[in-house]
């Protein structure tokens, strides 16, 4: 292997913090994140940040309420996500933006969540608060 070859092989693995074996992404249904290649003696795995491991949390696989890690819903089931706190009281659904939750707004009001609705002049954000907040925003200013 000539010395550039190396160099591009080195660049792209990711070592394992504990083993020093070559970590490798994988599709979670919380979510991508990194394992280690030397599972199941080395049971290291890392968050994934922009396609590379880290040991910082990817906030767009977070609930927007209590934090708790988003969990993707079965295929049968429909194309969205839900909080992992479900059972715990938090029943935040969010739908499926190519692979990952669709992204969220909060209110400018009441910073409760806002919903994506439809009114009779087409879509529009809602607080999801509504009937004690009644702040709207234009669907175009996201």
């Amino acid at each position: 292997m000539s010395a550039s070859e190396q160099t591009e092989v080195t660049e792209r693995s990711h070592p394992c913090p504990k083993c020093k074996k070559p970590l490798h992404r994988i599709e979670g249904k919380m979510g991508p994140f990194w394992g280690c290649t030397g599972f199941p003696s080395c049971r290291t795995t890392l968050n994934d940040i922009a396609g590379k491991p880290s040991t910082e949390i990817n906030e767009h696989y977070r609930c927007p309420i209590c934090t708790r890690r988003m969990v993707r819903a079965d295929k049968g089931r429909g194309d969205y996500w839900f909080c992992s706190g479900y059972s715990k009281g938090c029943k935040i659904i969010l739908q499926d933006a190519n692979g990952s939750p669709e992204a969220t707004h909060r209110c400018p009001d009441c910073d409760n969540l806002l919903v994506k609705r439809q009114g009779k002049n087409g879509m529009f954000w809602g607080c999801s608060d509504f009937p004690r907040c009644k702040t709207t925003l234009s669907a175009k200013s996201f």
